[in-house]
């Protein structure tokens, strides 16, 4: 295997292993006493510009749940008056 080829795959796995860290933290991660919800979940990860595919791997769901939350998230914000 070449030495490139090599790089590529420690860094896929240590992308999966970040990604395993972040979804434990989540699940451990406590708002008022009260395990995160999947929304609240998903609307931290997008705060901290993370892509929907991304969020899918992290959270081991669909990219269509993620879009379809991201969605209802974005539309249930309050309208800012300008």
């Amino acid at each position: 295997m070449s030495e490139k080829r090599e790089r590529e795959q420690e860094t896929l796995q240590i992308v999966k292993r970040l990604d395993a860290v972040i979804n434990i933290l989540l699940e451990t991660a406590e708002l008022k006493g009260k395990p995160l919800s999947m929304s609240k979940r998903i609307e931290m990860l997008n705060a901290v510009g993370l892509r929907p595919i991304e969020i899918s791997k992290i959270l081991d769901k669909t990219l269509s749940y993620i879009t379809a939350e991201l969605t209802r998230i974005r539309k249930s914000r309050p309208k800012r008056t300008e």
